[in-house]
């Protein structure tokens, strides 16, 4: 496919966004920590200033912007495969792919959360590590949506092989801004209110090891992955038109008004007398509103501002899967630093960004010097 540098500068700007999301949790008002299951907490490290402020953004972020990374993955999987067959594309995503995961898994996740056991009630017992990937389940942190991706475009690179005309029924090429949103706002709340009507928002699910993803939202990143396998077999620069995406002011109000919507109900001081089931069909709903409309916002953003190349953009969309891969270390690592210090939770946390998004990116930038740079 040929660069879009709309859709390669929003994949950026949502990496961006998962330092944000992760260095906000520190900080937002519910959070918290479980001294006697560290690994249980909200987050690895819970400082005891608190940022309201950041509730909105951890929330908003946390319903919409990994379906939107799932998507823009999506885009790129038919073209590939069919550049380069079946075999050379699964042989490369396991390299890109599974090969960091495993670095994730088994040398910066404890790297990561080895403050967040110094501050547990297992610290006395001592055996950080033998306990990490056994008692405590060895949690691979944001390194789970890797797996998880490669995982999907196995199951499209075996269906491209095996049945080469679904596939063909899948290219899709909406022709309107309203066929757009219609499709997509459907296939969201056909893929969310079922699972959350059964399973626990905050439920994971483990395979084996640090084999795990949240069960909940299973099918909704896998539909929007489908979603943009869909759109990329076609003609994605055109399906994503900077006119098909005109609406994207008013779709941002939509996706507001689907988070505070949400926000409101789950607060648990309305719809108190509604039974659980009607209640969960509500939340479900004004949550995929919101994750539909944000997401389709922020890619009519993107193709609105996102014109022209810009150097420094460029070399950060280079190094932007690095980042995403090594930020976590650094983020938590910040954060117990700053735990001790003097300062208001909105300078911590702006800090804790700063130096976690500035240090992942040249950390990454070094490493593509060498010989790691087939893998980043």
């Amino acid at each position: 496919m040929k660069r879009d540098i709309a859709i390669d500068y929003l994949r950026s700007s949502v990496t961006v966004a998962v330092v944000v999301h992760h260095a906000a949790l520190a900080y937002n008002t519910f959070s918290y920590y479980d001294s006697a299951h560290y690994a249980r907490s909200a987050a690895p490290i819970v400082d005891a200033v608190r940022f309201a402020p950041l509730d909105v953004l951890v929330g908003w972020n946390d319903i919409f912007f990994m379906s939107l990374m799932f998507f823009i993955s999506g885009l790129f999987v038919v073209p590939s495969i069919a550049r380069k067959g079946v075999g050379r594309f699964l042989a490369d995503r396991t390299k890109r792919l599974g090969i960091p995961f495993v670095i994730a898994a088994t040398l910066l996740a404890p790297i990561a959360y080895y403050p967040s056991w110094l501050l547990s009630d297992s610290v006395s017992q001592g055996g950080f590590l033998s306990r990490f990937f056994t008692t405590d389940k060895g949690s691979a942190g944001p390194a789970w949506f890797i797996w998880v991706l490669l995982a999907f475009c196995v199951v499209v690179a075996i269906a491209y092989q095996f049945i080469p005309n679904l596939m063909k029924k899948l290219s899709w090429s909406p022709k309107s801004a309203g066929n757009l949103v219609v499709v997509v706002l459907a296939v969201t709340l056909i893929a969310t209110i079922p699972m959350q009507l059964f399973i626990a928002p905050g439920e994971w699910f483990r395979v084996a090891g640090p084999l795990y993803f949240p069960a909940s939202r299973s099918t909704l990143y896998l539909a929007w992955f489908l979603l943009g396998v869909a759109l990329g077999s076609a003609d994605p620069g055109r399906s994503l038109s900077r006119e098909n995406l005109r609406p994207w002011p008013l779709w941002l109000i939509m996706g507001a008004l689907g988070y505070g919507s949400h926000g409101i109900l789950s607060s648990g001081n309305y719809l108190a007398n509604t039974p659980a089931w009607v209640l969960t069909l509500i939340l479900a709903t004004a949550f995929s509103f919101c994750c539909a409309f944000t997401s389709l916002a922020a890619i009519g953003l993107a193709r609105s501002i996102f014109r022209t190349k810009w150097s420094p953009a460029d070399h950060f969309s280079e190094n932007a899967y690095g980042v995403y891969i090594f930020h976590y270390g650094f983020v938590i690592w910040v954060q117990f630093t700053l735990l001790s210090q003097p300062m208001p939770a909105a300078v911590k946390f702006l800090v804790t960004f700063s130096v976690a998004l500035t240090a992942s990116w040249f950390f990454t930038a070094l490493l593509r010097r060498t010989a790691a740079k087939r893998f980043l």
